[in-house]
């Protein structure tokens, strides 16, 4: 997040636009960010839901969605959703831009159609729950690395069981975490701006650098 600055014309301050630090539940987060300005994030359930492929000029079944959608604007920051390794970065067809982390539960966590992929984010490297992976995008469904365009911006999010099982339902998960999210947010934002009425700018520059995840919008 850049450095807090002064409404001209007013008492209180505001904070540059920026993002929360992941709130963690059982040792995970959800794994996008959440801002502290107007932002759309929404994920129903479209776990098993159809999916079609126009192939040969024909809309042909395919098979089922495996996992959830988070819709949020391109560049929202992606996060791990727990400790582990990570396993697989680069491209894939349907999924872009990806990155594929090993938790220590033995379960596979996957983020795709990123629009990048953060600095250090590479096979092998350790990470921890909230730790930056990359930033939500559209890629994906083209054999070209950074096709894009194809649909909105989302993060398609899954889990895979270990030893390569089946694909399990997140969508529990990350209600459970997203709802944890938001009260922690609230709260947090609540204590800023009681800050920011009083004009204790060093109490507010404090709360702000402890709650922020020190990655502004692209």
């Amino acid at each position: 997040m850049n450095a807090p600055r002064a409404a001209s014309r007013h008492r209180y301050l505001v904070a540059e636009p920026g993002y929360y630090r992941p709130v963690f539940v059982a040792g995970k987060a959800f794994p996008v960010a959440r801002s502290n300005f107007f932002q759309l994030m929404e994920f129903p359930n479209s776990w098993h839901d159809p999916r079609l492929r126009l192939i040969n000029g024909k809309w042909l079944f395919v098979g089922v969605h495996e996992g959830i959608d988070i819709t949020a604007e391109r560049g929202t920051p992606v996060l791990s959703m727990t400790l582990g390794i990570v396993e697989r970065v680069g491209w894939s067809f349907y999924g872009g831009t990806r990155v594929g982390v090993r938790g220590t539960d033995g379960r596979y966590y996957f983020y795709a159609h990123l629009a990048a992929v953060a600095p250090g984010i590479v096979p092998g490297a350790r990470v921890q729950a909230g730790t930056y992976l990359g930033r939500v995008g559209n890629t994906g469904y083209g054999t070209d690395p950074g096709h894009r365009d194809e649909f909105a911006p989302h993060l398609h999010f899954g889990i895979q069981a270990a030893n390569s099982g089946p694909w399990v339902n997140p969508y529990p998960l990350l209600v459970a975490l997203y709802s944890a999210t938001v009260r922690s947010d609230e709260r947090a934002q609540s204590a800023i701006d009681r800050l920011a009425v009083s004009g204790k700018r060093r109490a507010w520059e404090h709360a702000i650098a402890r709650w922020s995840l020190g990655l502004s919008p692209w």
